[in-house]
């Protein structure tokens, strides 16, 4: 996901160009697979670093193992972040517990290791919310998904990070208390997403060229969703000027130092941004 998320971009600021202070809506800030430039992605050191961040939303990306258990991890194989190899789902929870997931990161994040929804849900209750990235599609994976939010997290501090207009209905009806981010493919799904109920969308920074997508989120009732890298007042301030709700960093600490440098408050744990 975030990288600019598929885009290079660089700005020049001057001073003329800061936003003012504001008493705007405060801005969600959502810990891109937790506090991912300094630790290794999705992994308990990444978590406890989101939560210190003063960031409001984590956002962790779900894959199945053997055994049926959800695993935080974003690819499908386990090649790249950890030193097992091969697909997750061919694996069982505690086969994938015996790898180590930080030293691809660092050396000093041998220690690491993959960890199940559950366990995030311990180290961010009462701290942060939880946004789901959901990486796999099918009925049975969202029942698991629901299932496990039910059985040890929150359903109304959790965001449903959904990819697919018949994947937002679902979960409309297997957790009815979350909000759900659409994670729209193109822009032509603005409309299909937010008659499905989605409280807010996701634009890549690349198609902000059409200043007219922003119009259409707003027409369809839902908050926007930017997503960020390096949480800097370079990549920040030309971001801010489409007004965005909620902003993604792989840096939530140096985004959130940045908003309040602007002026602009961060908005805390709770209910997601958007409509109810």
């Amino acid at each position: 996901v975030f990288g600019l998320w598929g885009t290079a971009l660089s700005f020049t600021i001057g001073s003329d160009q800061l936003p003012e202070a504001t008493s705007e809506k405060p801005i969600q800030v959502i810990a891109h697979r937790g506090a991912s430039a300094d630790f290794p992605e999705n992994t308990r050191s990444s978590t406890l670093a989101a939560v210190a961040s003063g960031a409001t939303v984590i956002e962790i990306d779900l894959r199945t193992t053997r055994d049926g258990h959800l695993v935080v991890l974003h690819d499908a194989l386990l090649d790249r972040t950890t030193t097992g190899r091969g697909p997750v789902g061919e694996k069982t929870l505690a086969e994938i517990r015996q790898f180590d997931a930080g030293s691809w990161f660092d050396p000093r994040f041998r220690d690491q290791k993959v960890i199940a929804l559950e366990e995030v849900y311990a180290l961010c209750r009462g701290k942060l919310n939880v946004l789901l990235d959901l990486k796999e599609t099918g009925v049975d994976y969202d029942r698991n998904v629901a299932a496990r939010v039910r059985a040890g997290g929150d359903a109304r501090r959790t965001i449903i990070g959904v990819r697919s207009v018949a994947q937002a209905k679902r979960f409309r009806e297997l957790l009815p208390q979350s909000r759900q981010l659409g994670l729209i493919a193109r822009p032509a799904e603005i409309e299909a997403f937010a008659g499905a109920g989605v409280a807010m969308i996701r634009l890549w920074p690349r198609w902000l060229e059409d200043t007219g997508l922003i119009e259409r989120v707003r027409k369809a009732g839902c908050g926007l969703h930017l997503n960020g890298k390096l949480g800097t007042t370079e990549e920040v301030v030309p971001l801010l000027r489409y007004r965005p709700d909620s902003l993604s960093s792989d840096d939530p600490a140096q985004l959130v130092k940045t908003l309040k440098q602007l002026g602009r408050k961060v908005r805390q744990p709770g209910r997601a941004p958007g409509r109810r």
